[in-house]
């Protein structure tokens, strides 16, 4: 009976959480508030040029415009190049996952990087969480 009450509460806490995380993001997007997302990119192999040509094409055309997008946009944060690699991250603002899959898909190399978008939460709401399942624990300091 002690093991099922451990995972009924752990099952709680857990539901709590997702709750929270899920009502807040969907507060900030009806509020118009930023909800923050990392954004990580490598270039694909099947993308690879294998002529002088191709390799001129492909900074021309598609990989040095989408840097300097990425460069020039007020709604990244934060980023940048792996030293060396093919690959990178940056930090977008966006007030709903649709506007960041836009976003990426904008980008002109969109079609020869792999993507993986990934929603952040504040380290604020975090905490407001953690300290709400302290209380939920009896455990919160008076």
């Amino acid at each position: 009976m002690r093991r099922f009450n451990n995972i009924m509460t752990v099952a709680t806490l857990a539901l709590i959480v997702m709750a929270g995380f899920v009502s807040s993001a969907a507060l900030a997007a009806a509020q118009g508030e930023s909800m923050l997302y990392l954004v990580e990119f490598k270039a694909t192999e099947a993308g690879a040029p294998t002529t002088r040509d191709q390799a001129i094409e492909l900074l021309q055309q598609l990989i040095v415009p989408s840097l300097k997008s990425l460069a020039g946009d007020d709604r990244v944060r934060a980023g940048g190049l792996f030293v060396g690699a093919r690959a990178g991250v940056f930090i977008v603002a966006a007030k709903a996952h649709d506007e960041v899959t836009e976003f990426v898909r904008a980008l002109p190399a969109w079609g020869v990087w792999d993507w993986k978008v990934t929603p952040l939460e504040s380290f604020a709401h975090r905490a407001g969480l953690e300290k709400n399942v302290l209380k939920e624990l009896g455990g919160e300091k008076r």
